[in-house]
């Protein structure tokens, strides 16, 4: 990466200080809020799995909590660590944090950019974990590598066992559900057929700086970032299921496993979007050329007549004038400019438009 890039980022994104012992070459980011109780099993899972690389890697705790909530926990975790009972964890105390986990991942995720040069980032990664999640022993063994190739892994991943059947037959008609959506979206041929976990996915250090940083957002974060991400470089999705997050159910964001699955609980039933659109999606991104972009008549023409109403609806015709008037002249770039304006937040509401 380009000196006066990564230098115009962090004027941006001005990292906070790490205070750490030694300097290490990859960084593990967990935003930990109120899981004392949990947090020791995860550093055993990530000690367990430094055996099987010989690379330096960090674990960067970012303890933190909401104005106005209980910091009895998140203080003494923070107090532990600082007393050495978590060796080699690194500490950033973030009280009365606002943003949600987001704000908390980005802090981590960009403080350990801060110890970095430009000539660093492309041989250097971010894995992104949680307080609450396990992960197998081979995972940095398989991760870095991948990243390291790939830019970005997408890792696969299933929830820990629940307490009890009930509960363990909601957590997988939950994952099941995920896996439909996005087995779905890779038949139909896009680009975004991948899982947006904030526990299971790893990142270069250059790819994170060129999507921009980790988004804060109140949810949902880190499916803006991943997005991010499949726009400006790549993202592979690793099938090992080499990551495992907490099947508990939580109230801290308003979508996500936790409400999914206390929903599930309750006897009702999340929705699924018909095959039907996904199957007009499909004929959509199977009408994606250079040629038919050439101008909005000749795109809308070739799409069936309900998905041409959603495309106007959402200004495809204005954006895609200003899109082609400012496109440089190369191989590919219409189809990657239509990629990056229909992107997976887009076809989430393309699909429900149809549904």
């Amino acid at each position: 990466m380009r000196e006066f890039d990564f230098a115009k980022y962090l004027r941006k994104n001005p990292p906070l200080p790490l205070n750490w012992p030694e300097r290490c070459r990859h960084a593990v980011v967990i935003p930990v809020y109120n899981e004392l109780s949990t947090f020791a099993a995860t550093d055993h899972a990530i000690r367990q799995a430094y055996k099987h690389t010989p690379e330096k890697i960090a674990v960067i705790a970012v303890i933190n909590y909401p104005p106005g909530a209980d910091k009895t926990e998140s203080e003494k975790l923070y107090n532990l660590i600082r007393i050495g009972v978590f060796p080699g964890v690194v500490p950033i105390y973030l009280p009365e944090l606002t943003g949600g986990v987001g704000a908390a991942r980005k802090a981590g995720m960009d403080a350990f950019i801060g110890t970095l040069s430009a000539g660093e980032l492309e041989k250097r990664v971010i894995f992104s974990l949680d307080a609450d999640t396990l992960i197998e022993r081979n995972y940095f063994e398989k991760v870095l590598p991948e990243t390291l190739y790939h830019g970005a892994l997408s890792i696969g991943f299933s929830h820990q066992r629940a307490g009890d059947a009930l509960h363990q037959a909601a957590i997988d008609r939950y994952e099941a559900y995920l896996d439909r959506y996005v087995e779905k979206l890779r038949w139909a041929g896009s680009p975004y057929a991948f899982h947006t976990v904030g526990s299971a996915f790893a990142v270069r250090a250059d790819v994170y700086v060129k999507a921009g940083g980790m988004k804060v957002r109140q949810a949902g974060e880190d499916f803006y970032f991943l997005q991010a991400v499949a726009k400006t470089s790549q993202l592979y999705p690793l099938a090992d299921k080499l990551v495992h997050p907490s099947p508990r159910i939580s109230a801290r964001v308003p979508f996500g496993t936790g409400p999914a699955v206390a929903k599930l609980l309750r006897n009702e039933e999340l929705k699924e979007i018909p095959d039907g659109a996904f199957a007009v999606l499909k004929t959509v991104l199977d009408n994606v050329s250079e040629n038919t972009l050439s101008s909005v008549e000749k795109f809308l023409i070739g799409i069936p007549a309900v998905a041409a109403e959603f495309f106007l609806k959402e200004g495809f015709a204005g954006a895609w004038k200003s899109i082609l008037a400012n496109l440089p002249e190369r191989p590919g770039a219409r189809c990657g400019a239509f990629h990056e304006w229909f992107d997976g937040l887009k076809t989430l509401r393309f699909l429900h438009f149809l549904s």
